[in-house]
């Protein structure tokens, strides 16, 4: 299946699960407005989820319609990046199928993960512990990538909240910035993201958000309040430990990249932003 209809089935599927059947209506309102095809790159993607979340923030609030179309963020840039690799329509399927559970399950316990494993091998066929492998390594890489989107989106309110009209020069700083605390992000987006949100503030104020924590926000509580031993045997308790596991257990240097990319050493940071000349962007 081209990326451009299996970017469209993804979306379709999540939508279902929060608009029931309005979710083929909303889909149809942003195609007739930005259709997607074979040539799409990533930029069409974004441009095609920001439409929806255009739609859907009428009908879920603001807050919930960025939840939503986060993840769908982080699908398209995964799928984009394997338009030039062929797969087998047995992979695709099972991929396909692993989106749709993590858009309905932010963090995952171990036990689930097992579970839908075994439900994928028994339908599709395989292997239960290449598939188990394989779901965590994607449940990785969308929690890194939530974290990553939230801690964004934060440094940039505080940001702005400094410098309410920046100029070229201290949106480039701010990007070096970001860069040093190991952020995922594409340069364009980031610049896009900043002004999308200046010009909210310059006609709303700033955004005030009042809404129950996620999964991950819970999680991100964790990281952020304890130490590394208390972290790891939280994550054991919530059966999420496999997000710092490799082949030998429990790692600490999977758990030092949660911690580093939640709360990074001030010092560390200080002294980083003091050689780069960003001295300015140290907070007080």
């Amino acid at each position: 299946m081209a990326i451009a209809d299996e970017f469209i089935n993804y979306c379709t599927r999540v939508l279902e699960v929060n608009f029931g059947e309005l979710s083929d209506d909303i889909i149809s309102k942003v195609k007739a407005k930005k259709n997607i095809g074979d040539n799409s790159n990533i930029s069409d993607l974004k441009e095609f989820i920001d439409l929806i979340e255009l739609n859907i923030g009428v009908l879920a609030g603001k807050h919930k319609a960025t939840d939503i179309c986060n993840s769908l963020r982080t699908v398209a840039v995964e799928l984009s990046g394997k338009q030039n690799v062929p797969e087998t329509s047995l992979s695709g399927d099972i991929d396909k199928e692993i989106y749709a559970f993590l858009a309905k399950n932010t963090l995952p316990t171990e036990s689930d993960i097992t579970d839908y494993a075994k439900y994928l091998t028994m339908k599709y066929g395989g292997n239960a512990k290449k598939v188990e492998k394989d779901i965590i390594e994607k449940v990785k890489m969308h929690v890194k990538s939530g974290i990553s989107r939230k801690k964004v989106n934060e440094e940039i309110s505080n940001f702005l909240a400094r410098y309410p009209q920046p100029d070229e020069k201290d949106i480039n700083d701010f990007i070096n910035y970001i860069r040093l605390l190991k952020l995922s992000f594409e340069e364009d987006e980031l610049k896009e993201l900043i002004e999308k949100e200046r010009l909210y503030r310059k006609f709303h104020g700033d955004r005030i958000t009042v809404a129950m924590p996620s999964e991950l926000d819970q999680f991100i509580d964790i990281i952020k309040t304890r130490d590394k031993g208390d972290i790891s045997k939280a994550m054991q308790k919530q059966e999420i430990s496999y997000l710092i596991k490799d082949e030998s257990g429990v790692s600490d240097e999977l758990l030092s990249e949660f911690v580093d990319l939640m709360t990074p050493s001030e010092t560390d940071m200080k002294e980083a932003l003091e050689g780069l000349g960003l001295k300015h962007m140290i907070k007080d």
